[in-house]
């Protein structure tokens, strides 16, 4: 198999405070590199790896895409550790919380009520994106964020434990009773949830459906 790698680690943030930054996202997409090429179907040219600065969107999406649209790599291994956060659903597919799961990347920033659509990676890009890679192809992607997944979440109580979920720059649930009644007569504003959820693994294998 011909197989490549993208690993992005990001902790520190171009426009956040520094108690949002993170502690070990870097070192887990090193971790990860060096793990991929101990493996004898990635060589030293087939894992890249963004770092902090060096991941912006428009970068992560371009080694994405680079990877996917390549016709000659049969196995592609994506992983991404940082924030997860949330941002209103502009398609419609979130019929329940209505809105979409998304991901911090170095250049994350606000844009309105809202966080800057150019700056985090929508769930429904990730979708789309691999939607597009033939069927034979063998797809890993590891997503050691918030809403990644549930089923470790109240480990983020533990003492000392940094959560990665990242609040909307206005609470969502606000917003949703704000288009109801309108900002009369509204109940206090609370914290968004602080929860945040271990790695989450999403794989799909060559001949089965798989999606994100």
């Amino acid at each position: 198999m011909t197989a490549k790698a993208l690993c992005v680690g990001i902790n520190k943030f171009a426009n956040l405070p520094q108690a949002s930054w993170l502690n070990g996202c870097v070192n887990d997409a090193e971790d990860m590199a060096a793990m991929l090429l101990k493996r004898p179907d990635f060589g030293p040219n087939d894992v890249t790896v963004l770092l902090e600065a060096e991941a912006t969107k428009a970068k992560v999406m371009a080694g994405l895409t680079k990877l996917v649209k390549d016709d000659a790599v049969d196995h592609i291994v994506f992983s991404f550790s940082s924030h997860g956060t949330q941002v209103p659903d502009k398609n419609g597919d979130e019929k329940v919380d209505h809105v979409d799961e998304a991901f911090a990347c170095y250049d994350i920033d606000q844009s309105g009520r809202d966080w800057d659509r150019n700056t985090v990676i929508i769930d429904d890009e990730l979708k789309t994106l691999f939607a597009s890679v033939g069927k034979n192809v063998l797809v890993e992607v590891v997503l050691d964020t918030c809403h990644s997944g549930t089923g470790l979440r109240s480990l983020d109580l533990l003492p000392g434990r940094r959560p990665r979920f990242l609040p909307p720059p206005t609470p969502l649930g606000i917003r949703a009773l704000e288009s109801k009644v309108g900002s009369e007569g509204l109940p206090g504003r609370g914290q968004a949830d602080p929860g945040g959820d271990p790695a989450g693994v999403v794989r799909r294998v060559p001949g089965q459906a798989g999606g994100l």
